[in-house]
């Protein structure tokens, strides 16, 4: 049994050693990974805690503090995992591509992204669930509309994150019995429950692959070519 207060913390190394495996087996995807990874980790720092504490959840840390290094973790493994789980999964390269066509600057996405979710809090009055739900959906809409051929890469890290996070975050952080009932604040949530863990956790991830899984290739004007070299070697 985990104990209570290291749950979140050893739920977050479960991630971090999937971010590992990635980042010594596919050379090729390690600054993303490591862009990715800090980008997401300072934001989740932030949105822990001016949105997800406020009515979503309140994580026991080991300092005890409102949010703690477990978010930044959290943040760093997750963010660099899900921008090339698709990419590692599916053994795809990098290419240039042409970028005579204009479209949102990756910039843009994210001040449209956190402008958005903090207006439908704050203006409209909606839980932070609600809220990032749906500013994530806008924005992985508006993403596509430009880069039609991250469709695939969008919706596939989608399905990859919500497997990732079942089988490795939750898996370790459900071995503490209490963890849901003490972290979640089922007054704003559905409470509707997967195998233990609450609906929202999971729409989350599946969300957060479809903007985050092909953000990278959007903000660096690329796209993903198969892997000739692994195609020789079958």
């Amino acid at each position: 049994m985990v104990p209570l207060q290291y749950a979140y913390l050893f739920g977050d190394l479960s991630f971090l050693a999937v971010w590992i495996i990635f980042y010594i087996v596919c050379a090729n995807v390690r600054r993303e990974m490591i862009t990715m990874s800090l980008l997401i980790g300072i934001v989740s720092v932030l949105t822990a805690y001016f949105w997800w504490t406020s009515d979503w959840w309140h994580p026991l840390t080991i300092t005890h503090t409102r949010v703690g290094i477990e978010d930044f973790l959290m943040g760093f493994s997750s963010g660099g995992v899900m921008a090339v789980a698709y990419e590692v999964v599916f053994k795809k390269l990098y290419a240039p591509r042409d970028n005579r066509h204009y479209h949102p600057s990756g910039f843009t996405i994210l001040v449209m992204l956190a402008l958005l979710t903090s207006w439908f809090i704050w203006g409209i009055g909606l839980t932070s669930f609600w809220a990032s739900t749906l500013a994530m959906l806008f924005i992985a809409s508006t993403l596509l509309m430009f880069r039609k051929d991250l469709f695939l890469n969008s919706i596939l890290s989608g399905f990859l994150m919500f497997g990732i996070s079942f089988l490795f975050y939750y898996s370790i952080i459900m071995v503490s019995p209490t963890w849901v009932q003490s972290t979640y604040n089922f007054r704003y949530l559905s409470g509707v429950l997967i195998f233990g863990i609450p609906i929202e956790e999971l729409v989350f991830w599946f969300i957060a692959g479809l903007v985050f899984g092909p953000f990278y290739e959007y903000w660096k004007c690329q796209y993903l070519r198969p892997n000739r070299a692994t195609k020789r070697l079958k």
